[in-house]
């Protein structure tokens, strides 16, 4: 439901203790392009066992070295001390010149690992130079990633872009597609989005490659792509089974993004439980984004228990060893989920994680930008940041962007396309895709309706822990649309709504079978007028922001401002007095917006005239109205959003 913001009030006159390698390269503004013919230097590691790596680890084979570490990582039996291990013979192979094992002991020691190694950004920026300086893509690619977000380092995009995109160009698929979502937001680069695109393409190509070559990080950048689309044709039964390999070969994030399949049924049947423990796997391995997903999983009582506040515990661990990983701590903020509601840092939290390159993140901000929710709002720029990561392939963000259109957010609405949107994200898995176009197809919006279509649509959706949509396919069960009437059925629906906490589902669930029909009728027409009247109220608020602030030039009194501010209150109360409103309590807040409106219309003229007669008193008796008159709104808006918002 559409919730009324508030406008301001007119006046008339914001580590590791190991061998350190030394900085290679120094701080030159050119930074090396990597050596594409190899990153390995000669004698590679013919042993496949950890005894055989071992010994020739400790009679000088670099490569086996680097080997051992990756053996001895993946052993999970060993617990936290396996990084350690790891980290000693990553380092051996670090000082005797292998390039790659300099690249993963930095990556070990960017986050750390949990019970064994504390995270050194700065000593792992050092050992990510050391690898680009000796020909290693992803260590150049790993450099300008840290360069480009400001991680570990001071933000320096003039060296973070030409590093990823040497790597990319040496062959690394993540260098790729972390350039690319910096080119298509234009994050700390000038937008490119054609070069973008072209940059997942490859990307995709080139981490495919990687993956044959049983590289485990490129096999993560291949199941991203995979299962986003992005780049390539999507494949989500691939890209779970190339997630799976990558959680296996040690990769926390491997795990993350494993989890992410099982908890929305993506390309592997839907498993709460098992989507929990993956994410707890993760965040115990050290991914700053396991943690932030368990988080969300805790938060949303996904495989178990719901728990918020040890959910945005485990997402401001994640938030806070990872700039982009803070998406699930500002939704914990937004909602007041675990922690005391706070919006503006919400929004805060969804900047910063959207300037390092999350799209989800900018999703949200976009959002907020377009709602004006704490920050100042811009409806273009906040939709142009979800068009953007549509733009990317993140399905939640074409589900969101139908939204939009649909509204008509920046141009006459346009339910077609947002109908298309809509059905797009839901067979990319974005279940709020389908529950959208469940409501087109019910409503006949964009579309002739269908009512089983959108009952299979909302069946989608609510399997997807949408309880909005269990609750409309209740009611669909209780009318016998789309389907046969089923009173048990529909009970059960509601009373699945009701679990997930959507209050109209608990009162629809505890009222006699025969009367839901006719109480969901009455809801409707609330819903309805709210929205009516929250939204002419909201669009004059909007205006009334518009109006120029003082200009002591060419209004040295102010009259022209309030005149200006009379005019749009006038305005809004002539549009409020048009609203049709049948529900008595709307019609009651209705009469006191316009009363309202219209006390701040007469003092705010009252004003400016006595500002035209340079009149003292009668200035200050108008600014008594006025203030007078602006006092009411704070709690009439607060009364009017806790109507609308109860079942």
């Amino acid at each position: 439901m559409t919730r009324m913001n508030r406008s301001a009030a007119p006046r008339l006159l914001l580590g590791l203790a190991l061998v350190a390698p030394a900085a290679c390269g120094g701080a030159a503004p050119q930074e090396p392009a990597p050596k594409v013919a190899t990153s390995t230097p000669a004698g590679a590691c013919e042993s496949t066992t950890e005894s055989a790596c071992r010994t020739a680890c400790d009679g000088g084979n670099v490569a086996c070295c680097e080997r051992l570490g990756d053996l001895v990582f993946r052993d999970r039996d060993r617990g936290p001390s396996r990084a350690l291990a790891a980290a000693e013979a990553l380092g051996k192979a670090c000082k005797g010149g292998h390039a790659r094992g300099c690249q993963k002991l930095s990556r070990l020691m960017l986050h750390g690992f949990p019970g064994a190694l504390a995270a050194d950004p700065t000593q792992a920026v050092t050992l990510a130079r050391r690898a680009c300086d000796s020909g290693d893509p992803a260590g150049c690619g790993d450099l300008g990633r840290m360069f480009l977000h400001g991680v570990g380092a001071d933000l320096d995009d003039q060296r973070g872009a030409p590093l990823l995109a040497n790597a990319c160009d040496a062959g690394d698929g993540t260098s790729c597609d972390v350039l690319g979502i910096a080119l298509l937001f234009g994050l700390a680069v000038t937008p490119d989005p054609e070069r973008a695109q072209a940059l997942f393409v490859k990307a995709a190509k080139v981490s495919e490659k990687g993956c044959a070559a049983e590289d485990p990080r490129a096999c993560l950048a291949l199941g991203k792509a995979l299962a986003l689309g992005r780049g390539v044709r999507r494949d989500q039964v691939r890209a779970a089974a190339i997630f799976q390999r990558a959680c296996m070969a040690g990769l926390a994030d491997g795990c993350e993004w494993l989890s992410g399949a099982y908890a929305y049924g993506l390309g592997v049947p839907r498993d709460g439980p098992r989507a929990r423990a993956l994410a707890a796997q993760s965040c115990e391995e050290g991914s700053p984004y396991g943690c932030a997903t368990l988080g969300s999983l805790l938060g949303e009582g996904v495989g178990g228990a719901k728990d918020p506040v040890e959910g945005a515990s485990a997402a401001r661990r994640g938030c806070e060893a990872e700039p982009s990983a803070c998406v699930h701590l500002g939704a914990a903020y937004e909602k007041g989920a675990g922690v005391p509601k706070d919006k503006q840092k919400a929004a805060a939290l969804f900047r910063r994680a959207c300037a390092a390159g999350d799209v989800t993140s900018c999703t949200a901000l976009g959002l907020v930008m377009v709602r004006g929710d704490s920050v100042a709002q811009d409806k273009r720029g906040g939709f142009a940041l979800v068009s953007t990561a549509c733009d990317a392939h993140l399905p939640d963000a074409c589900a969101v962007l139908g939204k939009l259109l649909g509204k008509g957010t920046t141009a006459a609405p346009d339910p077609a396309r947002a109908l298309a949107l809509f059905l797009e994200s839901c067979e990319a898995g974005a279940v709020i895709g389908c529950g959208q176009a469940a409501i087109a197809y019910a409503e006949g919006k964009g579309t002739a309706r269908d009512d089983v279509r959108a009952a299979d649509l909302y069946h989608r959706a609510c399997e997807g822990r949408q309880e909005d949509a269990c609750l409309e396919l209740g009611m669909f069960r209780a009318e016998g649309r789309g389907g046969p009437r089923d009173e048990a059925a529909s009970t059960e629906l509601l009373r699945k709504a009701c679990d997930g906490e959507n209050e109209l589902g608990c009162k629809l669930l505890a009222a006699k079978p025969a009367d839901r029909v006719a109480l969901r009728a009455k809801s409707r027409v609330k819903v309805d007028e709210c929205n009516a009247l929250i939204e002419v109220i909201n669009t004059g608020i909007e205006d009334l922001n518009k109006v120029p602030g003082p200009d002591p030039d060419a209004d040295p009194t102010g009259a022209r401002e309030l005149r200006r501010m009379a005019d749009v209150m006038d305005h809004v109360a002539q549009k409020a007095a048009g609203v049709r409103l049948t529900v008595p309590e709307l019609v009651q807040f209705g009469a006191d917006y316009r009363g309202m409106a219209l006390a701040v219309v007469k003092a705010a003229r009252a004003m400016a005239k006595a500002a035209d007669a340079k009149d003292v008193a009668a200035i200050h008796a108008a600014q008594a109205d006025l203030d007078k008159a602006v006092k009411q709104e704070d709690p009439l808006v607060d009364a009017i959003n806790k109507f609308c918002q109860d079942p």
